[in-house]
């Protein structure tokens, strides 16, 4: 499994309110979590959800 390094709000700075920073890494319970989740078919944050993508791409009133 790849990650991303992803932009998070600084915790307890005095910062404006869009800054960010970069995380270096994600904490290894939550790389072993998505791994856990990923090897069970489960969704995992940041990756692409196949089934909502095709459930997404449907008209929302069919027959109409």
């Amino acid at each position: 499994m790849t990650t991303a390094m992803r932009l998070a709000p600084v915790i307890g700075g005095q910062r404006s309110g869009s800054e960010t920073v970069p995380r270096p890494e994600l904490e290894p319970i939550f790389t072993a979590l998505a791994e856990q989740w990923e090897s069970a078919g489960r969704a995992v944050p940041g990756q692409a959800d196949e089934e909502w993508t095709i459930l997404a791409r449907r008209y929302a009133w069919p027959g109409r």
